[in-house]
């Protein structure tokens, strides 16, 4: 359908009665006044059947009008669009009503532009719409500033997202106060440091979050609301509600805030040092304090820092060791002077396969050429990208091996104590058989001799060759030799004489094999062995030691062997069997001392108790202390029951004191009978 001109019976011609009231345009008029507006003009008919168009449609599409009309006009609407122009037509026909839309149409060039689309129902006198008037004003410069401004709103409502994530997420503490100096704005980092959450401070004083501390900030922020100038990196310490007794560190920097040039408050920005502080004073602590040397090298051996202890114990400086290679300074000997090659040096492969070691028995070389005993560890120094070295830290056992000579030197002196004691006691001992075995054999000596006398007037009398003595005779010398040999008291004493002698010499027997059996050496490896035999030989050992101030009575039950050290275990025994003859020195009647055994479960019970004086109860908890003894001076040297709890400790046992006062004292022993301590249910 060709373009025409707008058809006569149009709303200004009808029942509009503003139309009514105007001044009606002559069509020629309405046409130039169509074609002269810089905007799309249309009219379609009721089903959407375009009529007539502009010329303005002309020169914008660059087709003639007649290809503008009819249904061509959905082809210039840009794809996308389509879509929705159509959905609004027909809701514009379906309502009957005037509608807006906007969408893009192609010019001559090619190009889409975004144009505001305005239709108008036109109704005949009945009321029927009898066409479609409308527009299309170009906006796509108006959509482009809009998306522009749109795009700049996002952007702006991203940044202020983002820069809210990154002040909730910052590490630092970062917030606003007002003049006032009420917290405005927080962030959570500030509020922990504060002791509170960020809510939790917003609308309270500085002075109600942070009491402790306002003192002392007041004049910093009253100087920066006064001069306007940033305060930065001012530090303040001081506990906070949270962590009453702990004092922290912060690094503080304040800001004016200005709005038009005004000051309206303070931009406060925290960093807490806290964690860095203690790191500093445990670095100091190390580096500075710490008795045990320290160094660090790196992953080829070479030195980066030393600690003064380091630097005292070796002679050398940090500066003259730094860079240079540990191994080939100080660590490149062995105890006995041999060099240690870098390829068996245990410290290097260590740090090699990246584990820590302990070394306890080696040599560190001073810078003055002298060597000395050392205990050390090193560990690996792990950084970022692996190891990045070892950590060395050793002590100076120069010390603690004079200590352990003399503690070897007092135990041995204690047992040489306890040697001669024993010693003389034995001695004493084998003295009571071995005399009345000589005097018994004194006796049978002079008692052989007269009957060797007797025997020989005996031959003599039955000799033939003396005939011519009468035989009344020889009967009265015979008779006469047997008064003087007297025969009745040999007859009584001789036997007696020999079982004494036999008891005697037993008793000597048993003693040699008790004092065997008591210095048995111990080999590195265990044994097991009858604890029950173990105390009746110490028992027959000490008999001198106990005799004469208390009776032993041997309670035995019956054990199975014992895996232990046997020589160990004699030396407890001994050593607890004469404390408790000790404590029964000055009873005025004879005591007693009681020894027991029995098992229970996975372990045999030794108990020694006896009823002397018994210990206090304020030096019980003492008395297994190396050195400490409530003997006179010279009678003890304080190692018997510091020896008997390392014995019974490494055995994997235990020991226990029972002791009253006036009433008596009681050692219990347990041992695994197996030799490892029970695992506990």
């Amino acid at each position: 359908m060709s373009a025409s001109p707008v058809p006569r019976d149009c709303p200004h011609q009808v029942d509009d009665p503003v139309a009514a009231q105007g001044v009606m345009l002559p069509e020629s008029d309405l046409r130039v006044l169509a074609d002269s507006l810089p905007h799309i003009m249309w009219a379609s008919r009721p089903d959407g059947f375009t009529e007539y168009v502009n010329r303005w449609v002309v020169e914008y599409t660059g087709f003639p009008a007649e290809a503008n009309c009819g249904w061509g006009w959905l082809s210039l609407i840009h794809p996308d669009d389509a879509d929705h122009a159509r959905a609004a037509w027909e809701e514009a026909s379906r309502t009957e009503t005037f509608f807006e839309s906007e969408y893009r149409i192609r010019r001559a060039d090619g190009e889409f532009r975004w144009h505001a689309w305005r239709s108008l129902p036109i109704r005949g006198g009945d009321g029927q719409i009898v066409r479609w008037i409308g527009t299309a004003t170009d906006i796509d410069e108006r959509r482009a500033l809009e998306e522009s401004l749109h795009r700049s709103e996002r952007k702006t409502a991203e940044t202020l997202t983002l820069l809210e994530s990154i002040q909730s997420a910052a590490p630092v503490g970062l917030g606003f106060v007002d003049r006032d100096f009420r917290y405005v704005r927080a962030n959570d980092s500030l509020g922990a440091m504060a002791g509170c959450t960020a809510d939790q401070m917003v609308g309270r004083t500085m002075a109600e979050v942070v009491p402790a501390l306002w003192s002392g900030l007041e004049p910093i922020y009253r100087g920066v609301l006064a001069t306007g100038e940033a305060a930065l990196g001012r530090e303040t310490l001081g506990p906070t509600a949270a962590e009453p007794d702990r004092i922290r560190h912060w690094l503080a920097s304040c800001y004016p805030v200005r709005v038009e040039g005004e000051i309206v408050g303070v931009g406060i920005v925290v960093v807490d040092l806290t964690e860095r502080k203690d790191a500093e004073a445990f670095r100091s602590v190390v580096m500075e304090k710490m008795a045990e040397g320290l160094y660090a090298q790196d992953d080829h051996g070479r030195l980066t820092s030393m600690n003064r202890a380091a630097s005292q114990m070796l002679g050398w400086t940090e500066a003259e060791l730094l860079g240079r290679r540990m191994h080939d300074v100080v660590h490149f000997q062995a105890v006995d002077g041999t060099l240690i090659p870098a390829s068996e040096c245990p410290m290097i492969k260590a740090r090699g396969d990246g584990l820590p070691i302990r070394v306890e028995d080696q040599v560190f070389t001073r810078k003055d050429g002298s060597t000395f005993p050392v205990s050390y560890s090193s560990a690996p120094l792990h950084t970022g990208s692996g190891t990045g070295g070892v950590v060395v830290v050793f002590r100076d056992m120069t010390e603690a091996r004079e200590r352990q000579r003399r503690e070897v030197e007092t135990r041995h002196d204690q047992q040489l104590e306890s040697l001669g004691r024993l010693s003389a006691g034995i001695a004493h001992e084998i003295n009571t058989p071995i005399q009345f075995v000589g005097d018994n054999t004194r006796f049978l000596a002079e008692a052989c001799q007269e009957m060797l006398d007797l025997l020989r007037v005996y031959r003599d009398c039955l000799n033939v060759a003396n005939g011519e003595v009468d035989w009344d005779d020889r009967i009265a010398r015979a008779a006469e030799a047997e008064r003087a040999a007297d025969i009745e008291y040999l007859t009584e004493e001789v036997p007696s004489a020999i079982n004494q002698n036999l008891e005697g010499v037993e008793r000597v027997a048993s003693l040699v094999r008790a004092m065997k059996s008591f210095s048995y050496k111990d080999s590195r490896d265990r044994s097991y062995a009858d604890v029950n035999e173990a105390l009746t030989t110490t028992v027959t050992v000490a008999r001198n030691e106990v005799k004469y101030v208390a009776d032993v009575v041997l309670d035995l039950g019956e054990l199975p062997e014992v895996l232990c050290h046997a020589g160990d275990l004699n030396q407890v025994f001994l050593n607890l069997l004469v404390n408790a003859a000790d404590a029964m020195q000055d009873r005025p009647e004879r005591g007693e001392i009681r020894i027991s055994t029995r098992v229970e479960g996975p372990m045999v019970v030794v108990s020694i108790a006896d009823n002397g004086s018994g210990i206090p109860e304020h030096l019980q908890k003492r008395i297994f202390e190396p050195f400490f003894t409530t003997k006179e001076v010279g009678k003890g040297t304080g190692q018997g029951l510091a020896l008997a709890r390392t014995v019974v400790d490494k055995h994997g046992g235990g020991i226990q004191v029972h002791s009253t006062p006036g009433e008596g004292t009681e050692f219990v022993l347990r041992l695994p009978i197996d030799g490892k301590r029970p695992e506990p249910k």
